[in-house]
């Protein structure tokens, strides 16, 4: 009897020992797994990544300014030019007969300029006097025929015709000797002032004639403004050129320009020689900021920033669309994952890991770099941060670590 009690006793201990877990045990299977690494302090770039179109640093169109038929456009796309070279020629016949015809004016004009200017030669007055003389001598014949044919007629001898003519031609002859020594008079005298500057004016008007023909004449060729590549052909030979219409288009694409669209509450950290890294696809070059608009575009709310870009090998082209990466500001604090900060309320807060338990904490957030946000208050470096698995967690769970970066 009294054995069967013992090995009843102990059968039943054994199958308590057995129905009963170990607290260990109960612990480790109510702990969720998580992962977590220590708080380092970390230094952040704050960066501004933008796009723009390259364009030549300097660019411009050719025209004439006459019409006329196009006579030579010896250059095409990718030529490179020199400033002051000839681009372009009209067939200039008619503008050079209308040059020759004002210069053949003004010659005209000077010689009897100086004509007026400089008097009467010796030989001409020499003339001027002989004429006054032999105008004396036929008025002073003419006078005496006429008194003769006058008392002839008082006495009845002629006819009132024949009387009439002899004084006819006793008044011509004063006059033609009035003339002469009018004539005369202005031989030995010169000209008048007021002759003198109207033919002065006239002189004058033909040398600007001359001028406007040559300054026309000289339009009939359009020279390069800028030194740079031709960049279009825009016209061809044997067209009729209209005064103003493009011939040809041209750049200096030794440097490239592209202006970035810079948000306006990130325009105080651009300033006029900063460095920009822009990329060509694989290709990396540093620009150099050289303008900064003063005006905001109000549809989008940015600011235009001018950056240029060596282009010595002329390897990149106009019309490429680049990036551009600038560095706005660098700090260096505590800045966590993102997805590890959590707001279910008014306030932000992560998990930390202590003593085998999630610590549920407040945060104050600062800037967002990266994928990072910076924590301004709330942990310190050295704090176990829980990195993953915490979006499955309540403050003061009981966790267990596996992987992560631990101390």
């Amino acid at each position: 009897m009294g054995m069967l009690l013992i090995i009843s006793l102990a059968v039943i201990g054994t199958a308590c020992n057995q129905m009963k877990p170990s607290t260990e045990s109960e612990v480790q299977a109510e702990a969720k797994i998580v992962e977590a690494e220590p708080i380092e302090l970390k230094s952040y770039q704050s960066t501004s990544e933008l796009s723009g179109t390259l364009a030549p640093i300097e660019e411009t169109t050719v025209s004439f300014e006459v019409a006329g038929e196009i006579k030579s456009l010896p250059y095409k796309e990718g030529d490179a030019v020199k400033k002051g070279e000839v681009l372009a020629r009209l067939n200039a016949t008619d503008y050079s007969l209308q040059l020759a015809l004002a210069n053949a004016e003004m010659h005209g004009a000077s010689a009897e300029l100086s004509k007026v200017k400089n008097g009467a030669r010796e030989q001409e007055v020499q003339q001027a006097k002989v004429a006054v003389e032999a105008k004396k001598i036929s008025r002073d014949q003419a006078q005496k025929n006429y008194k003769r044919m006058e008392q002839l007629y008082k006495n009845g001898a002629i006819s009132e015709t024949e009387f009439e003519n002899a004084k006819n031609a006793f008044e011509l002859a004063d006059k033609d000797y009035a003339e002469a020594q009018e004539s005369y008079s202005l031989v030995i005298e010169g000209a008048r002032t007021e002759d003198i500057s109207a033919t002065n004016a006239s002189y004058q008007g033909a040398m600007v004639t001359r001028e406007q023909a040559a300054a026309t004449l000289a339009k009939t060729e359009v020279k390069a403004p800028i030194q740079g590549t031709v960049l279009a052909k825009m016209a061809d030979v044997g067209q009729l050129a209209s005064p103003g219409a493009p011939v040809y288009r041209i750049g200096n694409i030794q440097q490239l320009k592209t202006v970035l669209p810079v948000p306006d509450k990130d325009i105080s950290a651009w300033k006029v020689g900063d460095e920009v890294e822009i990329r060509l696809y694989e290709d990396k070059r540093i620009g150099k900021v050289t303008t900064i608009y003063p005006a905001t575009n109000e549809q989008t709310g940015t600011i235009s920033v001018e950056v240029v870009i060596d282009n010595a090998k002329k390897d990149w082209f106009a019309g490429q669309v680049i990036s551009a990466k600038r560095t706005l500001s660098q700090k260096k604090g505590i800045f966590v994952p993102a997805k590890t900060v959590f707001s279910r309320g008014s306030e932000p807060y992560v998990f930390l890991l202590a003593d085998g338990k999630a610590i549920k904490t407040t945060v104050t957030i600062g800037q967002y770099v990266d994928n990072h946000l910076e924590i301004t208050a709330g942990l310190q470096a050295g704090d176990m941060l829980i990195t993953k698995g915490a979006d499955r967690l309540l403050g003061g769970d009981s966790v267990s670590v596996k992987g992560g970066n631990q101390p």
